[in-house]
């Protein structure tokens, strides 16, 4: 009789496994149940597991997907004797076999693609993936010719400048993108772009530190954020009567100055200022006679097909339910793509679902635009964006398609001395056994998009290629409750090498926390850059990584958006805000990482003491500051930079928030309203930027140290 641990394994999910300090954790049975009964799998009984078992284990004629690199011999073996027919993207029957079960059929001379593989007897039929694949991801010539590059990291709502309306945007962008070109830079990296609405935003948000905002959350990461959108650009706010009027009020004026003159980014104030204006301008466009934007906007809605109507569908849906912006609470049937209901809504309200379509559009052009402008600079990439792990569960992808999702279930990480309630990341895992059924349709598509915006993508928690953290949480108990589960990471790995060669875009795999024995070096075969963070590049006595001694396929930086920055974490900023959001399970866990802290600064100061960057009189000012920290050393981010530049990593970025100092926190993990996540504007607009020497001083430092 089959057991609950059998079904569990069968399904994905994970035994055990060994955490950051070598430590084996088992899962329990309970944990197992719940998430059986998440994934639609019948577990409650020992005769439910073994019915469920035989029903997972019974042979088809071919498996749902089948994946070879092009290193491999594609050989194929039935489960029985059968007819086999392959057909590739353009549903062309390229090759036809007669297959015995006995042996294996091979198939030769094919380029790299999805091909359709049909087995068929004289009683059944089966209709299989086969995805051919390179080995390496895209290879850009600077990796082939050993090169060592660097730039700039940001966060694009951060950024601030004259033009702004309360929110960075890709003019401000475009500018940065400059100002790292002309001193020396190849790459600018930004936060996700997904789609945000302000009907998902409760009214209280105007407190500030309530309601979601993450970028890694968005209603769509298929598609690209109009609030980002610089309106003042485009033909048709130029060409609005209405327009002008509207910013020549008195009141719109005083609007945009608070927006512009708050700290933080107001999201709902200034994504609604937008959307209003955007209408007006979308009536300019309906009445226009351009009929070359009109095919264009046109055209761009053939070739994002479905994907973007359902997406402005939804959005339009939203609109109809402002007190209700989690779709799962519609009472009116429309929380179902398929039903009645919501085609009727459709058909009634079209004009309003083009209207969507017309924002991403323009979004759409606005971002291909910028990264035009940098292959014009002659930058090595460009932009490098970031393609979140998981699908928000209030947003589209998820409505769309709930079959390929887990919805009962979350995605975090194990609770740890840093984080010892474990995190919870707001996510909605794929479902492992759906997605295969699906033939990997949805992560085909979200890989398509994200990598057709920039030539160099970072896969957010990389490791979720081969097994994520699903979390939920007991009653009366804070700390996360889990296990991994597991995905197939070579069809995964197949399909992101597929695409970057397609793409020609660079990968980089963001390989942080509890990594599994093997999964660095799998990355490594296959071509995606290691994601090296000096904070946290340490040996196993606590010292600093020598830069010399960093993989040279490797991006790296001083710290991340989920870190403290090089000021913050030298002033334990980071600590400090855990412990205010209550992050800590005592005070013994908060005592810890402060005296853990203290030797991470004793040892950077022997670190850069050791590469000889910093004076001697520096060097004495550094010790005595390390011993808490209170007083941060002037011009910190100098020894930082100079020690990130050094690295053997291919990449090197610097976060701009760090060239101006900024101590405070982009984002505290684990925290929606403890913190004002996401919302931390730059100290420094575009303008104090590039008329003064702080951002081409930074630059040029990291130029002379990079390895040559």
């Amino acid at each position: 009789m089959a057991s609950l641990k059998d079904l569990a394994e069968t399904c994905g999910i994970a035994s055990s496994y060994v955490d950051k300090t070598g430590k084996t954790h088992y899962t329990e049975d309970p944990v197992r149940s719940f998430f059986l009964d998440a994934m639609g799998i019948k577990n409650a009984t020992l005769a439910d597991c073994e019915s469920s078992l035989n029903a997972l284990n019974s042979v088809p004629l071919l498996p749902e997907v089948i994946t070879f690199f092009d290193d491999e011999i594609i050989s194929i073996k039935p489960f029985q004797n059968c007819h086999l027919t392959l057909k590739d993207e353009n549903n062309t029957i390229i090759a036809q076999k007669n297959a015995d079960s006995d042996q294996e059929v091979t198939f030769s001379d094919l380029r790299p693609g999805y091909y359709t593989l049909i087995a068929k007897t004289a009683t059944e039929q089966k209709e299989s993936l086969l995805i051919f694949a390179p080995k390496l991801c895209y290879q850009p010539d600077f990796i082939k010719n050993k090169q060592h590059i660097f730039g700039v990291s940001l966060m694009l709502y951060a950024l601030r400048s004259k033009n702004s309306l309360g929110i960075g945007d890709f003019g401000d962008l475009k500018e940065i993108v400059e100002l790292t070109a002309k001193n020396g830079g190849d790459v600018v990296g930004i936060n996700p772009l997904g789609v945000m609405s302000p009907h998902t935003l409760p009214s209280s948000y105007f407190k500030l530190l309530k309601g979601d905002v993450s970028p890694y959350r968005s209603l769509s990461r298929l598609f690209i954020n109009y609030a980002y959108l610089e309106l003042k650009k485009e033909p048709d706010f130029i060409n609005s009567k209405q327009v002008r009027e509207f910013m020549n009020t008195e009141e719109v004026k005083a609007e945009i100055k608070r927006l512009n003159d708050s700290p933080y980014v107001l999201y709902a104030a200034a994504l609604r200022l937008k959307l209003t204006l955007l209408q007006m301008m979308y009536d300019t466009f309906i009445a226009s006679s351009d009929k070359e934007r009109k095919n264009a906007f046109q055209t761009f809605k053939q070739q994002k097909g479905e994907e973007l109507e359902n997406l402005c569908l939804f959005e339009a849906l939203l609109e109809n339910h402002p007190d209700t912006p989690f779709w799962q609470q519609w009472t009116d049937a429309t929380d179902d793509i398929t039903s009645k209901q919501t085609a009727e809504f459709k058909q009634a309200h079209q004009n309003r679902i083009d209207f969507y379509a017309y924002c991403h559009w323009l979004a759409d052009v606005e971002l291909k635009a910028v990264q035009q402008t940098a292959q014009s600079l002659g930058m090595k990439i460009g932009l490098y964006a970031d393609m979140p792990i998981g699908a928000a569960s209030n947003g589209a992808e998820v409505w769309e398609n709930p079959k390929a999702y887990t919805l009962k279930a979350g995605v975090g990480a194990p609770a740890d001395p840093m984080r010892p309630r474990g995190q919870s990341w707001g996510f909605t895992p794929y479902h492992p056994l759906e997605l295969v059924k699906q033939h990997y349709a949805p992560f085909i598509r979200l890989v398509k998009e994200n990598m057709a915006i920039c030539k160099a993508l970072r896969i957010d928690h990389a490791m979720g290629l081969k097994r994520l953290f699903w979390i939920f949480f007991a009653k009366d108990n804070p700390v996360v409750q889990g296990a991994y589960i597991h995905y197939d990471m070579k069809a995964l790995t197949a399909i992101l090498c597929l695409e970057s060669n397609r793409s020609q875009c660079l990968l980089i795999g963001e390989d942080l926390g509890t990594v599994p024995e093997g999964f660095r070096e799998y990355m490594a075969e296959h071509g995606l850059l290691s994601y090296k963070v000096f904070f946290r590049q340490k040996e196993k006595d606590g010292t600093f990584i020598a830069p010399k001694d960093y993989m040279y396929m490797s991006l790296a930086q001083s710290s991340t958006h989920d870190q403290a920055t090089s000021f913050g974490f030298w002033a334990n900023e980071d600590i400090e805000v855990f412990k205010q959001c209550n992050l800590y399970v005592n005070e013994e866990q908060y005592r810890q990482n402060l005296d853990t802290r203290r030797k991470d600064r004793e040892n950077m100061v022997k670190a850069f003491q050791k590469e000889n960057i910093v004076t001697p009189k520096t060097l004495e000012q550094m010790k005595l500051s390390a011993k808490d920290g209170a007083t941060i050393p002037e011009n910190l981010e100098t020894p930082v930079n100079i020690y990130g530049a050094k690295t053997n990593s291919a990449l090197y970025l610097v976060r701009l928030c760090d060239i101006y100092a900024q101590k405070e926190l982009d984002n505290a993990p684990g925290t929606i309203d403890e913190y004002a996540n996401w919302r931390l504007k730059l100290s420094h607009d575009i303008d104090v930027i590039k008329q003064t020497p702080t951002f081409a001083n930074a630059l040029s430092i990291i130029k002379q140290n990079r390895p040559k």
